[in-house]
């Protein structure tokens, strides 16, 4: 039997079942019975306030603003606030940086990288019956495995004295749903589980 996902139209017509189901006639009068009725010469709220909160508000001066920063420091340092604003200067060079001599310049990373790859003299591949003794750096060994078409071989390098095996394409999908297997949940099946 084919398994059953929900799609989008699949969810959005599940969804709409779950609105009518919980959305009753009780629900609806019990929304009505809590609304709040308009009163003539009132709009949505009236002046509630406290005479405490009133006189707060009525403390607080025009343009006032809340949190204002009075101090920034960078490094510990204070800086001088001036017309709210504070100006700090951000290095726009690494000599500028107090460990600015620890940095490396392209020429230097590029001249570090040629070093690191001047050892490597290329890649072989050879196809072996079966794995050698020992193995030659930089040659990967091919042996043959029983799979079929593009995946005949497995894949070894001998490093740190031992074989290492590195790749082979054989993938099992034996644990797989296939696209086949699936098909979207249909309304009456919908229609089954919500009633």
């Amino acid at each position: 039997m084919a398994e059953s996902y929900i799609n989008k139209t699949g969810l959005s017509y599940f969804y709409g079942r779950l609105l009518n189901i919980f959305q009753t006639k009780t629900d609806a009068n019990t929304s009505l019975g809590t609304k709040v009725d308009k009163i003539d010469g009132k709009g949505l709220s009236t002046n509630d306030y406290t005479t405490t909160e009133k006189t707060k508000l009525g403390g607080v001066s025009t343009g006032a603003q809340v949190n204002v920063i009075e101090t920034v420091k960078v490094n510990g340092v204070s800086q001088t606030v001036t017309t709210k604003a504070v100006n700090l200067t951000v290095p726009t060079n690494t000599t500028q940086l107090t460990n600015g001599s620890d940095f490396q310049t392209g020429s230097q990373v590029q001249s570090s990288i040629t070093t690191a790859l001047s050892g490597i003299t290329g890649i072989s591949f050879d196809i072996v019956a079966s794995l050698p003794t020992t193995g030659v750096n930089g040659t990967i060994y091919l042996l043959a495995n029983s799979g079929a078409a593009t995946n005949i071989y497995d894949e070894f390098i001998y490093i740190d004295s031992k074989w290492e095996k590195i790749g082979t394409t054989d993938v099992d999908l034996s644990g797989y749903w296939a696209k086949a297997d699936l098909s979207a949940i249909t309304t009456a099946e919908i229609d089954t589980i919500t009633a």
